[in-house]
């Protein structure tokens, strides 16, 4: 009888501990907020932040809750005055975290999407420092340059602003 006890939980514990873990019940969804600014020519901005949880094999760890690689991407976009999508910008900012204690911004990456030809790339510039990743883009307009700069900052508990 103890035979087949001990047989049975060694196969039990060699079960657990070789099916791995399924990655869709320790991945959350992806949060989103967006903010809407108008213009004085008539135009609007439209702002939205993603956040979107890092699918590193160390996400599922004892550890995850305190330290965490996170993306979190900012879309600026212009409409004109005829709700007509002009351009948009989309800074990403991957950032490392230890909660409590740290964090810093270890990369950042910018593109530029024009779709109405009335408008062009003047400059941008986009770079990270310390915990902040920033992007600053000038479109123009015939003669007219328009300056948006967004910036995306972790702090040592993991909230972005």
């Amino acid at each position: 009888m103890k035979r087949i006890l001990t047989c049975l939980f060694m196969l039990t514990l060699t079960a657990c501990l070789t099916i791995p873990p399924t990655a869709s019940a320790a991945t959350p969804m992806p949060t989103t907020k967006t903010t809407i600014t108008r213009d004085a020519d008539g135009g609007y901005y439209v702002e939205t932040i993603t956040e979107t949880p890092s699918m590193s094999p160390f996400s599922v760890s004892p550890y995850s809750s305190i330290a965490a690689t996170v993306d979190r991407t900012k879309h600026f976009e212009y409409y004109n005055s005829n709700n007509s999508l002009c351009w948009r910008y989309s800074l990403t900012g991957t950032f490392r975290y230890i909660t409590g204690f740290s964090a810093v911004c270890a990369d950042a990456r910018a593109k530029l999407s024009i779709y109405n030809s009335a408008y062009s790339l003047y400059d941008e510039k986009h770079s990270y420092s310390g915990s902040t990743a920033t992007g600053t883009i000038k479109v123009r307009r015939r003669t007219l340059i328009k300056s948006k700069t967004i910036s995306i900052t972790c702090s040592k508990n993991g909230t972005f602003s």
